[in-house]
């Protein structure tokens, strides 16, 4: 059952993703620059929140929960990941804390996959990212043993 509701948010992700950017190449004289790594990140990126939406799904108790992780975990993590600035713009504290947040791999490997450009190794984005899906897909098999389960 975990499979199922990893792999069909997974797959909605990556229509999702592949919708937009194909609307976006359509736009644009962009040429995707490595497609073997986006490829690997978009799998990465979308078992990862995959897995991250069933322990949201598994911690709700109602349809607020979703909005509170949404709202005050995701979004602040996107704002401060490098997303709207460079990491190497930032004094050598703030960029190690920076490297912290995962949003920075996630949107560190898709730039690189999407236009060659990157501030850190994408080998080691891939990495992180992929530790992070493993270390949330062990957490979510505490479906398995019933956490967040009512009759």
């Amino acid at each position: 059952m975990l499979a199922a509701y990893v792999s069909a948010s997974a797959l909605r992700g990556v229509v999702t993703s592949l919708l937009i950017v194909g609307v976006g190449l359509l736009f644009t004289s962009v040429a995707v620059a490595d497609p073997l790594y986006l490829a690997a990140f978009l799998l990465v990126i979308t078992v990862l929140f995959g897995g991250l939406g069933v322990i949201g799904g598994l911690w709700a108790d109602d349809f607020d929960y979703p909005t509170v992780m949404n709202q005050f975990i995701l979004r602040p993590l996107v704002f401060f990941g490098a997303v709207f600035y460079s990491l190497d713009i930032l004094p050598p504290f703030w960029r190690n804390v920076s490297l912290l947040n995962p949003m920075v791999y996630i949107v560190n490997g898709v730039r690189y996959g999407m236009i060659g450009v990157t501030e850190i190794d994408p080998n080691a984005s891939l990495g992180v990212l992929t530790g992070a899906t493993i270390a949330v897909l062990l957490i979510d098999l505490l479906l398995k043993r019933g956490y967040g389960l009512t009759d």
